[in-house]
């Protein structure tokens, strides 16, 4: 009796192994189409679920530092997207979106960094060549060379 017990206990731990992929993808996809229909709460709470299954999965950092910059938690963003960073260095994504973010929470040189990185990993991704969209006034410039 005791080999059965075990051996169900091996075939359960089996199954919710075989499951996690799948629920992964569930609550990965949901957090997506949440996200698209701007349901960004929801949103938040799919990618945190999809998050707690698959915690080295760079993309549900991705897309849940996008749910947090359209709902103005830049530092929660920026946070997500140094987790992505951590997991995959070589992602020019992160460091788009991260640069995004570092602009509006108006730091400008961080994000000519971010973008030129994104650059540096993939020299054709375009949206990180506008980069030169970075406006600084001259009070801050003056600013940062003080600094």
């Amino acid at each position: 009796m005791v080999n059965v017990d075990e051996n169900q206990t091996e075939t359960e731990t089996e199954t919710e192994t075989e499951h996690e992929p799948t629920e992964f993808n569930h609550f990965y996809q949901q957090g997506l189409t949440k996200y698209e229909e701007q349901d960004y709460q929801s949103a938040l709470a799919e990618f945190d679920r999809a998050i707690d299954i698959d915690s080295g999965h760079v993309d549900a950092y991705i897309h849940r530092g996008d749910v947090k910059d359209k709902l103005e938690d830049y530092q929660g963003a920026i946070a997500d997207y140094n987790e992505a960073i951590k997991i995959d260095s070589t992602h020019p994504k992160a460091y788009y979106r991260r640069g995004n973010v570092l602009r509006k929470a108006g730091d400008n040189w961080g994000a000519i960094a971010d973008y030129n990185q994104a650059i540096r990993l993939n020299p054709n991704y375009t949206s990180a060549k506008h980069r030169s969209h970075i406006h600084a006034n001259p009070e801050t410039i003056e600013k940062l060379l003080q600094d």
